[in-house]
């Protein structure tokens, strides 16, 4: 599968996600934001925009589906939860779906309610092996997605537990938006010896703003992503969250740790 990641110069800081099956000459784009960028893109390689899939219903996700419907006219793919709120969407997914398929690679669909309950992440697969996930607003490198707008943070926590902390360290993580210099601060604020998230840092301040962005895989978010550490949380990460949250978790419950570091993030 061909993948492309576009940088929108959105003030979130959001992705766009081209994708082609190249045994097909489908062409997909998964949360599309600036219209005129997505167009160039296409046209610049005469590719068609067959179709469209918004991981959730937020405006930032969903920006640019009227423009390209009306150029393009792709079929427009959501969770069934989304159907009457994103624009132009009428195909409703479920857990398992398959898209943009041929004899050996297609997306399948991964319901991952939290960040709001109309949320779907994808995996990429080819020859029978899981190659990378898009995520979304569930899950930044170094991070995760906020629950204000909709969302609720013990359901998003069973999510990235249950979900995507049991997968493959070798699946390259693609989300929503770049948030990774932020949420590696984060990290650092709450475990400062934390040398795989110092590296990254200094990485990622080597690259050229706005331009060079780092893809990670499952296996380096474990080390740098405190959301994803809640399962074996280090003494030190345990010991700064009880501090400065003034709150006591449960010990070896790894939703409550979650819920809290989510309290924290919101008010870092």
């Amino acid at each position: 599968m061909e993948v492309f990641q576009i940088y929108t110069l959105s003030p979130l800081r959001n992705f766009t996600y081209i994708l082609r099956n190249p045994d097909t000459s489908q062409t997909l784009s998964i949360d599309p934001y600036d219209p005129k960028q997505i167009e160039t893109f296409l046209e610049e390689r005469g590719w068609n925009l067959d179709f469209i899939l918004n991981t959730h219903e937020h405006a930032d996700h969903t920006a640019g589906n009227e423009a390209l419907f009306h150029k393009y006219k792709p079929v427009v793919y959501c969770h069934p939860g989304g159907i009457g709120k994103i624009p132009r969407a009428t195909r409703p997914l479920k857990k398992g779906d398959r898209i943009l398929t041929s004899s050996d690679r297609y997306l399948e669909i991964l319901d991952t309610p939290g960040h709001t309950f109309c949320h779907v992440c994808l995996f990429l697969v080819e020859q029978g092996k899981q190659r990378a996930i898009f995520t979304g607003d569930t899950l930044f490198n170094a991070g995760v997605g906020n629950c204000y707008r909709g969302g609720d943070p013990e359901i998003l926590a069973q999510t990235v537990l249950e979900q995507i902390y049991p997968l493959d360290n070798e699946i390259l993580l693609y989300p929503g938006h770049d948030y990774l210099e932020s949420n590696l601060k984060f990290t650092l604020s709450l475990d400062p010896s934390n040398q795989e998230a110092i590296e990254t840092l200094k990485e990622s301040g080597r690259l050229v703003k706005d331009q060079e962005f780092l893809t990670t895989n499952l296996g380096k978010e474990k080390k740098i992503n405190t959301f994803l550490q809640c399962v074996h949380p280090s003494e030190d990460l345990k010991a700064n969250v009880q501090r400065k949250s003034g709150l006591k978790f449960k010990e070896n419950d790894p939703k409550s740790f979650f819920v809290l570091l989510r309290s924290l993030r919101d008010h870092w």
